[in-house]
């Protein structure tokens, strides 16, 4: 699946396409958005101001990856929880 076809299935808002697409340019072939493992798409997720995957993959796989429930207001500051992620977890 290419970055486009992704985007498109995501959503159909061209500037949500373009600023994806940008977002996804920065990663090179690190394709983390597709990836199996919910943790390391998750710490990577964090690091984005720009959604790349669904919010709800999104929310459970955050407390997956720090062991705990995470209250929806909590995604106000992903620095602090990209912070306790850092902490948590060590992407390969």
């Amino acid at each position: 699946m290419t970055n486009e076809q992704y985007c498109t299935a995501m959503t159909s808002d061209k500037k949500a396409i373009d600023n994806m697409l940008r977002v996804m340019d920065k990663y090179g072939d690190n394709k983390w958005w597709l990836a199996d493992d919910v943790k390391r798409m998750c710490y990577y997720q964090l690091q984005e101001d720009n959604l790349l995957i669904e919010f709800e993959v999104f929310h459970k796989g955050v407390e997956t990856l720090l062991n705990r429930e995470v209250m929806t207001i909590e995604f106000r500051d992903l620095g602090r929880l990209f912070d306790e992620a850092k902490m948590k977890y060590n992407p390969a």
